[in-house]
């Protein structure tokens, strides 16, 4: 596994990095070795070519604590609760612009690629599953539409804020808007689920 290696991890930082604050264009093997520090054959060998850099630094970006997160919101009996918890989490997800920004930057290519475009679509379903658990009356995990599209609007939600807050960090409210979000979601709760 190379997530494990600190060599892989070096080079995905740098990637990230580029990515984040000099856009795709500027991605290459090249700019990965001088910000790295790692010579190009280690690139080579932990990830074959720009392409398998490109699935690593998806991989790495979209790899979430999902499995985590779950529990803990899982061990937390009220609803309420469990909105709060996850509505925080999303909170301090959206505040890293630059990780956000690497997403958007290698996003296009992700579209044009089946494999890729699956594994997002998957790792979405997750998230959704993730917010329509926290929502739901119950734990049970029965379907209800509603809940379901309040799921799908929350992860919208953290990608929206996200790009705003990136976009501009010393007007945007933020926190408020957040803030604001916890209580609909709440208040939208309380007055259709039991």
């Amino acid at each position: 596994d190379i997530s494990s290696s600190p060599t892989a991890q070096r080079i995905l930082t740098a990637a990230k990095r580029i990515l984040s604050e000099e856009g795709y264009a500027r991605l290459t093997l090249q700019a990965v070795e001088k910000e790295s520090g790692e010579y190009r054959a280690l690139v080579a060998y932990y990830f074959g070519n720009k392409q398998g850099l490109i699935d690593a630094l998806f991989k790495d970006l979209m790899q979430s604590e999902d499995a985590a997160l779950r529990e803990r919101l899982d061990e937390i009996e009220s609803r309420d609760e469990r909105v709060r918890a996850l509505i925080d989490e999303q909170r301090q997800i959206s505040v890293d612009w630059r990780g956000f920004r690497a997403f958007y930057e290698l996003l296009p290519h992700v579209m044009r690629d089946e494999r890729l475009r699956t594994e997002l679509a998957v790792d979405y379903a997750g998230s959704r599953e993730i917010n329509r658990r926290t929502f739901a009356a119950s734990q049970t995990g029965r379907g209800d539409t509603d809940v379901d599209k309040l799921a799908a609007l929350s992860v919208a939600i953290v990608e929206g804020l996200a790009v705003q807050y990136a976009a501009d960090q010393e007007h945007f409210d933020h926190e408020g808007t957040y803030r604001l979000w916890e209580d609909m979601v709440l208040a939208y709760l309380r007055t259709t689920r039991p």
